[in-house]
């Protein structure tokens, strides 16, 4: 294979495979590298057709995937599956897997996605256990399944398994689900769907293979009879190893033409797309990469000055009621609130007062309205609730919010809770 490559893209999503279409046309030498021997990253595995692609009324992801494939090989493009690149971290050559050919671009795309996120408990690597219903639901006929999640792809789940199921139960954390609402009266239309809000696992149990899932919830410890368990938890980026400034959650940071902040790498789609994991998202910014690419510059790095820090404000306690257990209900305890915000952190370190961004007395008035508003069972929903209304207020993009009850020694999240929000 050649090693003249002038543009190297890594990831063969859509994201990936509209940069690979659009430098390839306009004249650049490029390289697509895909790391599955498959191309279209996670399109290939969405069970369902896809509605919400502007200008295509109904579409399979596969289909669309292998379009996606094609368009880029007429293109031009030099198309490579099955092989894991990595970037070297002084300059800009990649290295097609152990001992395999190393391009020296002058551009290098990461469009790299993002993978399933794990819930981190005991059993979560039993079989039984899985990220994604697959292309044939019906073999779900007859078993006991839970969701663990409460966004657009647990509740599509959900809606998946209903049909074949014995039984569907959908444990969230907060008191509803976070899925569209037309996603959620598809899964209301079957009976043996039942949500569990206020629910966390802590566990799932099985020999061999799953057999149970033990959570948390209003009622206390208790465990969920399950055949099958899937993790329904959002997406981590795929960022590590390219020597790129990424934000908490690690998404790498990208400006308007997707300039990361190393010279010569480029950024696009669900890597460096938290707020708009779509797949129009994707192919325009695959576009808008290759075109910034063509135009040349040169362009100044993104720098580490101009990108978002993190400030927050520590220690707040304050006085509630809450408690999930009988014992605990109508007896005042201290809650103490740790707040991060995404900000400015040049400005704040001028200022200290983050006028712009965050204005610490007003940010312990809204935790103080909510406590004062109503009370709750558990201190997940105070923190997700806290999470919400901050940032409904405050300029800041993305806020995490920790609750703790100082008096009761930590014991997981029976003391401790945190949750992360962005816009």
């Amino acid at each position: 294979m050649s090693t003249d490559a002038e543009v190297a893209v890594l990831g063969g999503g859509p994201a990936g495979c509209a940069a690979a279409l659009w430098c390839a046309s306009l004249g650049l030498r490029t390289v697509l590298v895909e790391a599955e021997a498959s191309f279209g990253g996670q399109l290939r595995a969405i069970p369902y057709a896809l509605e919400n692609v502007p200008g295509m009324v109904s579409v399979e992801g596969a289909t669309l995937a292998e379009t996606l494939r094609a368009q880029a090989l007429a293109s031009g493009a030099v198309l490579v599956g099955g092989v894991r690149a990595t970037l070297d971290g002084d300059a800009l050559r990649v290295r097609l897997g152990p001992g395999g050919d190393v391009l020296a671009p002058r551009a290098v795309v990461l469009a790299t996605g993002v993978r399933r996120r794990r819930l981190g408990v005991p059993g979560e690597d039993l079989p039984g256990v899985a990220y994604n219903v697959g292309r044939e639901p019906e073999r779900l006929r007859g078993l006991d399944v839970v969701v663990v999640g409460g966004g657009d792809d647990a509740a599509e789940h959900a809606r998946l398994a209903a049909p074949y199921a014995r039984s569907v139960v959908v444990l969230h954390r907060r008191a509803t689900l976070s899925a569209r609402p037309a996603l959620q009266a598809a899964v209301d239309a079957y009976g043996t769907v039942v949500r569990r809000p206020f629910t966390h696992v802590e566990s799932i149990e099985g020999a061999g293979a799953v057999r149970s899932v033990r959570v948390r919830g209003p009622h206390g410890v208790e465990e969920i009879a399950a055949d099958r368990v899937f993790v329904c938890a959002g997406p981590a980026p795929r960022s590590e190893g390219f020597g790129v400034a990424c934000d908490g959650f690690g998404y790498v940071r990208v400006d308007r033409l997707g300039r990361t902040s190393r010279a010569g790498v480029w950024a696009a789609g669900d890597v460096c797309s938290a707020e708009a994991p779509t797949v129009a998202a994707a192919l325009g910014a695959g576009s808008t990469v290759a075109k910034a690419i063509v135009a040349g510059g040169p362009w100044p790095v993104l720098g580490e000055a101009a990108a978002l820090g993190t400030v927050g404000l520590r220690g707040l306690t304050l006085p509630a009621r809450i408690g999930a257990y009988a014992s605990e209900r109508g007896i005042t305890q201290s809650l103490r609130f740790d707040l991060d915000f995404d900000a400015d952190t040049a400005a704040a370190a001028r200022t200290d007062a983050l006028d712009e961004t965050v204005d610490y007395a007003a940010v312990a008035a809204v935790v103080e309205g909510v406590l004062a508003r109503q009370h709750y069972a558990l201190i997940e929903t105070v923190a997700e609730v806290v999470a919400s209304e901050v940032l409904a207020r405050f300029a800041s993009g993305r806020v995490r919010v920790r609750v703790s009850k100082p008096d009761v020694p930590t014991r997981g999240t029976t003391a401790v809770v945190e949750v992360r929000r962005s816009r």
